[in-house]
Parts: structure tokens; sequence; C-alpha cells
């Protein structure tokens, strides 16, 4: 076998049902799958026994143990070179695997491949297609440094589901991290582009499921939001930013490279915010504060189209000069 297939499940009977059948519909068969339970209290273990293939290996919790350790355990069972980490409620379409070893088999650089993926409802019925590197070609091999670039600007990347990891370039960068969450998977990819290029499949080859109960939304009733809105909205974009700080804090980066990369970080923070209603002034006073820490950020592309977009053209010097008296520039 050259592919572990690792799906951490807890009481998602049947969505783990359309998980299971995904993974044994590939057309690459070397592969084992290990479905780790996390001590559900519904039919999990009576429709993990309903598939009659010996390729599936069935691992039960005897109490809750969180989901990262769930997810660490699968980091400690795989033997095989090649790692995909399946969440329950998603689904990877036929070719996926196949594609996937392809590109890790010719690319010995690279440590991680993604594919391009559907957003799907809970009856599995396609709404959108994401492309996160809105690459033409079928196979894009993508650098390090520019992985890194990416993301600090990107909101969704990576598709989790999507990703066949070298195993060890996810056991090496430690895998998920409990203190970490929520959106870990940020930093965990972070520390593999420390040391491996990404390959990224243009075709969708995965289904991101869509429903009530999926992960991120439940971020916000963990802080006592109740609905998708605004709020929600300035709330992943404040996780997200922290992710990215923290790991540049810790990461073993050139100097030189680490105020850009804070820079790319800090300018999408304050666009993700702006298109969500965060007033022109104060995204005036966010960008003032940005030239002063960060003096080359006026050189990215992306700052003059924040600018531009909340002040237009004839307004943007003198807004920005304000802006900076008003906070102490």
């Amino acid at each position: 076998m050259r592919v572990t297939v690792g799906i951490p499940t807890f009481n998602r009977a049947e969505m783990l049902r359309g998980a299971i059948e995904s993974v044994l519909a590939q057309t690459f068969t070397s592969f084992c799958l290990i479905v780790s339970d996390n001590a559900s209290d519904d039919e999990t273990p009576e429709v993990v026994r309903s598939f009659d293939d010996d390729r599936i290996r069935y691992v039960r919790s005897e109490q809750n143990i969180g989901p990262e350790r769930n997810f660490r355990r699968l980091l400690e069972l795989a033997e095989t070179e090649f790692l995909l980490i399946l969440p329950d409620d998603d689904v990877l379409y036929p070719d996926h695997l196949r594609a996937a070893v392809e590109v890790l088999d010719q690319f010995e650089n690279v440590g991680l491949v993604h594919t391009a993926f559907d957003l799907i409802d809970e009856q599995s019925r396609v709404t959108a297609s994401m492309n996160p590197l809105e690459s033409r070609s079928p196979v894009t091999i993508e650098r390090r440094d520019l992985v890194h670039e990416r993301l600090m600007v990107s909101d969704f990347p990576i598709c989790f589901s999507s990703v066949l990891y070298r195993t060890t370039a996810i056991v090496d960068a430690g895998g998920i991290r409990a203190e970490e969450e929520p959106f870990g998977d940020l930093q965990l990819w972070m520390r593999i582009a420390l040391h491996w290029d990404f390959g990224f499949v243009s075709k969708p080859l995965a289904g991101f499921r869509i429903h009530t109960e999926t992960t991120t939304r439940n971020i916000g009733a963990q802080h006592g939001l109740t609905s998708d809105g605004r709020e929600l909205t300035f709330l992943h974009a404040q996780i997200r930013l922290k992710r990215r700080m923290d790991f540049l804090d810790a990461a073993p980066l050139e100097l030189r490279s680490t105020p850009r990369l804070r820079a790319l970080a800090m300018l999408h923070d304050l666009a993700e915010r702006s298109y969500w209603g965060l007033p022109w002034r104060t995204v005036a006073a966010g960008q003032a504060n940005l030239v002063r820490r960060y003096p080359r950020v006026v050189l990215l592309p992306a700052f003059w189209r924040l600018a531009f977009a909340q002040l237009g053209g004839r307004r943007l010097r003198s807004a920005l000069r304000r802006a900076s008296a008003e906070h102490g520039g």
C-alpha cells in the first residue's frame, strides 16, 4: 500500500457513509483506509461494518479524546509513503488519489498536492466550483516562498479535504496542534512550506460539504455569535491574522522576507474587513500605520488597489496624511 486515507469521525454516520464510498471508488487502489471514531454514540460502527473491504481498518476511542488527538492518532497510525486526512463530511472524486500520487512521484521536492474542488450541499449537489490557485495549467508546482505569500493573503488557499501529503512532510511539521485551532491547518501548511514546494491539480477532485454543523460555522457559536454575518466574518479574519503573525513570530525565515509577509497579511486583513463594512477612515488609518511600520508596502499592488477602492485617486493622499496625523504619525 502506498497511501493511507484517514477519516476522523464523530457522530456523522450518514455523511461518513458517503466519505467511505468516495474513497473505495478511487481509480488508484493501493491504499488503506483508517476510520478513527472519536467515541461516536450513533450508528457509526454499523456504517463501517457494512463495507466488506479488507482495506478498511476501524479504530474507536472509548471516550472522546478531542478532534486534535483524533487527528494525531491518524498520523501515528500511517505507515505508508503518502497520507490524506478526509473529514467525515467531505468526499473525494474517483481520480483524486491517482492524480495526486502522480505529482508526488514526479516531483521529489513537493511535500503536498492539493486540488481544485467543489462546494456541495447536504444532498451532494454542486453549488460552486473553486480553484484556489486560479491556474490554467493542469498541474502547477508552487515554489515554497510563493506558497507563504499566498497563505498570507487567501481566505481559502487550500481545501483541506483535497490534500495528499508526503507523510514525512506532515509528520515533521507536527500536524495540527491544539493551541493553533481553529484554522490550525493554516499554520500546518506554512510549516510544511518552510521545506517543501506545493503541487496543485486544477481539476476539481474533492467535494467540500457546506452544512449547518461545519467546524467553521461552529467557531461563531463558541464566541456567542448566532449568525453568519459581518461579526462572524470579522472574527474569522481576526483569528486568521493571529495565526499568520504567530507563524511569522516563530518561523526561521530570512529577516528580509518577514516584513513583506507581515505587511501582506495585515493588508489582506484590512481589505477583507473593509469589504464587509469597515469605515473608510479606519481603513485609511490602517494603511497609514502600515506605511510607517513597513515603508515598502507602498510597492505592493494590493496596497493601491485597496486605497483606490476605498477613497478614489484624488482623495487618496490627503486621506492618508490626515489619518496618519490623527493617529500620531
